[in-house]
């Protein structure tokens, strides 16, 4: 099971930019008590995959959504939970980029809770 130190590792190495972006938000994403706080963490991420996307950016993108799928298969409960609504909710309530843009690099688990949300919040696509 992939543990959320793992993830943090995997998805800097993977996606360049995002240390820097998360070291600037520190205060938003370590508690009071030094804790790491999973959801702002992600947030950081699912907006720079948005700023990226936004100036035409797509490279390093099929390598971040395969580390996506990784997590939500075989990252303990509370990472697929963190990837899924931190990272691919966060993809599907923003609007700043069209869905069109970044669905398509989903792969088979991210894909099938994005369409499970979508159903819940009554999206047709």
């Amino acid at each position: 099971m992939i543990e959320f130190e793992e993830m943090r590792q995997l998805l800097c190495r993977t996606y360049s930019g995002l240390r820097e972006r998360v070291v600037a938000a520190a205060d938003d994403w370590i508690g009071e008590g030094g804790e790491f706080l999973a959801f702002p963490w992600m947030h950081q991420l699912c907006g720079l995959v948005i700023d990226r996307f936004q100036s035409g950016d797509y490279d390093q993108s099929d390598a971040l959504f395969g580390v996506v799928e990784k997590l939500l298969s075989e990252g303990n409960e509370a990472i697929q939970t963190v990837v899924a609504t931190g990272f691919l909710e966060g993809l599907q309530h923003q609007r700043k980029i069209a869905p069109e843009l970044w669905r398509p690099l989903l792969g088979p688990l991210a894909r099938s809770h994005c369409e499970a949300m979508d159903k819940f919040h009554g999206i047709t696509r």
